[in-house]
């Protein structure tokens, strides 16, 4: 007997090693459902008993206080993976590969402008600073957005799981949180409660469980004290009501044990990867420019130091501060910046669209998912059974209700009423919420739209219930395979029976006409009821039979085997999960935008291939397969990746098939996005590229393991994630072409400049940190924060292998660039003629101004250049808002944010070049205020960039480096088809070797047989469950009728039987 009272003899003293040893126990007992343990124990009661609980009285004052059981077996809440504080977040941020560089650039930046003298007065301090001060942005902003989005979602976790509990304490009934359920209480539970620890099953009637959380079978387990009374945390009741005594919380239970698994790292996501490697490209370039330039200019000092003009050490310094200068530049500090915004731009707008993102990176790489695995119940359909069809007196009825006789109705909704457990709840926001069977609430639905209440406080069906109440009932078992409920009739009995149709309606040998008259029940009628029960079949229904009987014996006579025969046939309902009206309409948008969807559900292969052939997964002419879970479990691992790509709808299947195809399909290379709400759905979800929990039907553990929580449940919701992914990915291939620019054309025009010997170079290093922390937040602002375009969803996925630079990025990249290098490097070389900038000297003669050294007049012109540099870049942005598209202005006028940026970045510059180049700091800084001509010539060729980048358009894509995103899926789709080939090869000499050994060994079990075994059993199996459903003789030949991959599958496996005989 185990004894779990604070010291092991039932007393009330402190806690000992005894009790939390058998805290350890319970846990075990739970995991491995161990009976023969319990019994060995004392069973049920005597447990309850040790725990000091009394299964009337429930917990008593004499028994040890609920502190102490705190203390012993620990608090129910369960243990959620803690989040990391403001500071662990920041330091995540830090570790991004740019923020690094950065970092290490403005400490040499601060180095240089702080530790030599000449630099300080120049405030060559001042770009360190700045680079601190980006670094500074990233990073809070990035910790902050992670920070407020964990606590959000710890905060509706907290809500959701305060929920009320009833306890009997001292013999009465009172209300706690499931947080003060403890060890030993004693829970009352009814239909529609959720479990709040784990627990031994007491007592009760009709006592089901629903464990669908746990353990992903939809199908209601009975509780009972002998056979099986474990009644686990997280799940529901589904029918009857009961007692349990808890024996495990928090993180001892089931859901807490589950829980405390779900700490893993997050991978990379495929547009961090290619960051940086981009970033490192980038660097690259940047260190191969500065040192270029810095050899340039070392030889230039040499060669003319050499000639007599002597050797400044000072030089020697310059060049290597324009070289530092240059790496600084070339590094782009706005692109984490725009990769924040972006991302928190598309979180916070995804939220209106019903997507909570718990994990940002996974707004970004959904916009690259190529495969999205989707459970059916509740995504795909309604989670809400629901007769959508009927057989009534020889006429099929598909619009509801059926149009029948006062007297009809009201026998079939007695009939319907009586004969169930379940009901119907009304909730505070006027949902209803169904209670007990789904099945049996489909039908309780039709009784309220055959005839209304008469009352507004109570269903019809209750009232039926009330005026016919229940003498005898005959529960549902597999063997009998219907329900039966006698009600008083007179001095004799009404028996209504419903169950499954082509049982029912054997027992059957008369029927209600719809006007409420009873005849005899002829064979052609029967038959024409059979031919109903199968057409309801093909298209996917659930069939009821309802019918019933009046006897002459009273209700009490009747015995434990009622008469169901001779009974009087109503009809036959056919019930279905209907899918949502929006699921066509978004698998059709997610089909066009190349993501592959497919069903993973429980439900049996007839019933889930017409649901997928109603939702668009299945359409005619598709080589995709239906597959059921056994099946695709007996196969080998080379089998199975050979037709992971080709399976549209996996039946039957667990959550572990979920999980061993999502890994199937990420080894070929795809990024897969999956579907949970169970506990069980938790490593499918983590291992997935993106994993989405459904937040009305979803457990907390799938929420926890989750990356995008579905607060609606709806797959269209999963189509705006992909559209906001893929406008995120774009916002970032935008921000990039628009930096590259800058970065591109700076580097160049400086390192030119070093090589011509010119001494100041014309961007320097202040009005250089001015353009990087102007121009690349301001333009990471206003294209990261674009709206999507619907166009987006009639591309490709990027996929996991796709460059982020593609070809069209590179033409605009290089025609802009080219525009701009030329405008700067004609003006750096020729500005002070074409502007014509004179000495500021009112006495000078022309040929002294001529012929000395003006520095006024470099200052004038490098004002210049930098001006027109940064207009040329506002251009740019709007040359950036498109990639292909020749129209830069499509729906700009949606675009507030964006236009408001571009007016605010040219009047701040207006502010800076006149407010600054007009006192001491502009000259000590590199450029002083312009004149209107200046200002009019600088504005003019900065809009020349439009009709440049449009000409830039029309050139041929050839002319350019890279590959098209068309290239780009075409080579992956070669690259899947490879390892897809190389998979059925693998697969093929697997065969070859297993149907000799076969042949040699023909008692081996199928899954040992290879092909010819395992793949004849799928097919044979196939093709009978399909023959079950078709009834005319045109449908012989089947094999003909399948997707062709299937076909080629079937007479792959007809040559390796021959063989085999052969």
């Amino acid at each position: 007997m185990v004894d779990a009272s604070p010291t092991g003899d039932g007393g009330d003293r402190e806690p000992g090693a005894r009790a939390r040893t058998n805290a350890e126990t319970f846990e075990l007992w739970v995991t491995e459902r161990d009976g023969k343990a319990l019994d060995a124990a004392g069973g049920v009661a005597t447990v309850a008993a040790s725990l000091g609980c009394d299964l009337k009285k429930g917990l008593t004052n004499g028994a040890w206080t609920a502190a102490e059981r705190i203390s012993t077996y620990g608090k129910n809440e369960f243990e959620y993976p803690p989040p990391k504080s403001f500071l662990e977040l920041c330091q995540d941020a830090l570790g991004d590969l740019t923020v690094r560089i950065l970092i290490m650039a403005s400490v040499v930046s601060l180095g240089v402008g702080a530790g030599m003298k000449s630099h300080r007065e120049e405030y060559g301090y001042l770009e360190g600073i700045a680079i601190v001060l980006v670094v500074f942005v990233v990073v809070f902003l990035q910790a902050g957005i992670d920070y407020a989005k964990e606590m959000k979602f710890r905060q509706l976790n907290s809500i959701k799981d305060n929920y009320q509990v009833k306890v009997i304490r001292d013999g009465e009934v009172v209300a706690v949180t499931a947080g003060e359920v403890v060890v030993g209480d004693l829970v009352e539970l009814v239909a529609g409660d959720k479990v709040p620890a784990d627990a031994l099953f007491v007592e009760g009637s009709k006592f089901k469980a629903n464990e669908a959380a746990m353990t992903g079978e939809p199908i209601d387990i009975a509780k009972t004290r002998e056979k099986d009374p474990w009644v686990l945390s997280g799940t529901s009741i589904s029918e009857g009501s009961g007692k349990v005594v808890i024996i495990a919380v928090g993180s001892r239970s089931q859901w807490g044990v589950i829980l405390k698994t779900l700490i893993v790292e997050p991978s990379d996501t495929p547009l961090q990867e290619r960051l940086e490697r981009l970033v490192l490209l980038i660097g690259n370039f940047g260190i191969g420019a500065a040192v270029l330039t810095f050899l340039a200019s070392m030889i230039r000092w040499i060669v003319e130091g050499a000639q007599g003009k002597g050797w400044d050490g000072t030089e020697v310094l310059n060049f290597l501060i324009n070289a530092v200068t240059i790496v600084v530049v070339a590094i782009p500090e706005g692109l984490p910046l725009a990769i924040t915004l972006g991302l928190a731009f598309a979180m916070r707008k995804m939220m209106s669209d019903q997507n909570l993102v718990r994990r940002l990176e996974a707004c970004e790489t959904m916009g690259s998912a190529t495969q999205l695995n989707a459970d059916k119940t509740g995504t795909l359909t309604q989670n809400r059974m629901t007769v959508t069809s009927c057989w009534i007196d020889g006429k099929s009825y598909d619009d509801m209700p059926p149009t029948v006789g006062k007297d009809f109705a009201e026998r079939l909704c007695e009939s319907m009423a009586v004969n169930s457990d379940a009901n119907l709840h009304k909730k505070e926001n006027g949902a209803i919420e169904h209670l007990g069977s789904k099945t049996e609430c489909a039908l309780l639905q039709l009784v309220e739209q055959l005839q209304p209440p008469s009352g507004d406080d109570k269903y019809r069906y209750v009232e039926i219930r009330e005026a016919r109440p229940v003498a005898q009932l005959y529960h549902f078992t597999s063997a009998r395979k219907r329900m039966s409920t006698a009600i008083a009739n007179g001095s004799g009995t009404r028996l209504h029976v419903k169950g499954a149709s082509e049982i029912v309606v054997k027992l059957c040998t008369k029927i209600m006409s719809a006007d409420g008259k009873v005849s005899g029940l002829s064979s052609p009628v029967l038959k024409q009821a059979e031919a109903a029960i199968e057409a309801f079949a093909r298209k996917g229904l659930r069939t009821l039979c309802i019918a019933y009987n009046d006897l002459s014996k009273a209700p009490s006579a009747l015995g434990d085997n009622p008469p169901e025969s001779d009974l009087i046939l109503l009809g036959i309902m056919g019930i279905k999960d209907p899918i949502r009206p929006e699921t066509a309409e978004a698998v059709r948008l997610l089909r066009g935008a190349g993501v592959t969807v497919r069903m993973v559900t429980g439900d049996n292969a007839i019933t889930a291939e017409a649901i997928a052939r109603e939702a668009g997964i299945l359409e005619e002419g598709d080589d995709g397969l239906v597959l059921e879970g056994p099946d695709f479990r007996k196969m080998s691992d080379a089998e199975k990746e050979s037709i992971a790509m080709r399976i549209r709808v996996l039946a039957r299947s667990s959550p572990s098939d979920k999980l061993v195809l999502c890994n199937l399909q990420r080894k070929l290379g795809e990024v897969v996005a999956v579907t949970g709400d169970g506990t069980n759905d938790a490593p499918a979800l983590k291992d997935a590229d993106v994993g989405f929990a459904l937040g009305i039907a979803g457990t907390e553990i799938a929420k926890e393991a989750c990356d995008i929580v579905i607060l609606d449940d709806n797959i269209k919701s999963m189509a705006k994630a992909v559209l906001w992914g893929r406008n995120v990915y774009q916002s970032i291939r935008k921000f990039l072409q628009f930096q590259l620019v800058v970065n591109v054309v700076a580097v160049s025009l400086n390192l030119i400049a070093a090589i011509a010997g010119i001494k100041e170079l014309p961007l320097a290093a202040v009005p250089l940190l001015w353009v990087n922390m102007i121009m690349d937040s301001m333009g990471a602002l206003a294209l990261a924060t674009e709206p999507p375009s619907a166009h987006l969803m009639k591309k490709k996925p990027f996929g996991r292998s796709a460059p982020l630079i593609n070809k069209p990025m590179w033409r605009n990249i290089i025609g802009v660039a080219i525009y701009q290098l030329i405008v700067c490097m004609v003006f750096m070389f020729n500005g002070e003629k074409l502007l014509d900038i004179k000495c500021p000297w009112v006495e000078a003669t022309a040929t002294k101004a001529a012929h000395e050294d003006c520095h006024a007049r470099t200052l004038e012109l490098n004002g210049f250049i930098f001006n027109t540099f940064v207009f040329m870049q506002i251009f740019s942005e709007i040359n950036s808002r498109r990639i292909s598209d020749l129209n830069v202005f499509h729906e700009i006028e949606k675009s507030h944010i964006f236009c408001g940026i571009i007016l605010a970045t040219a009047g701040i510059q207006v502010l800076f070049i006149e407010a600054v180049g007009s006192t001491v700091v502009g000259p000590a800084i590199g450029f002083v205020a312009q004149n209107a001509k200046e200002w009019i010539t600088s504005i003019i060729l900065g809009i020349l960039i439009l009709p440049v980048g449009f000409l830039t358009r029309l050139m041929p894509l050839e002319w350019f480096p890279g590959m098209t995103d068309e290239e780009s899926g075409e080579k992956a789709a070669q690259d899947a088809q490879k390892r897809v080939a190389e998979a059925e090869a693998k697969h093929a000499a697997d065969n070859a070797t297993s149907v000799s050994v076969g042949a040699s060994s023909p008692d081996r079990p199928a899954s040992t047989r290879g092909l010819a075994g395992v793949g004849e059993a799928i097919i044979s199996s196939r093709l009978q469950a399909r023959q079950s459903r078709l009834s005319d003789a045109s449908d012989a030949s089947l094999l003909e009728r399948q997707p062709k991959s299937f076909k080629v599958f079937a007479h792959a496996v007809i040559a390796a039987n021959r063989f085999k005989k052969a």
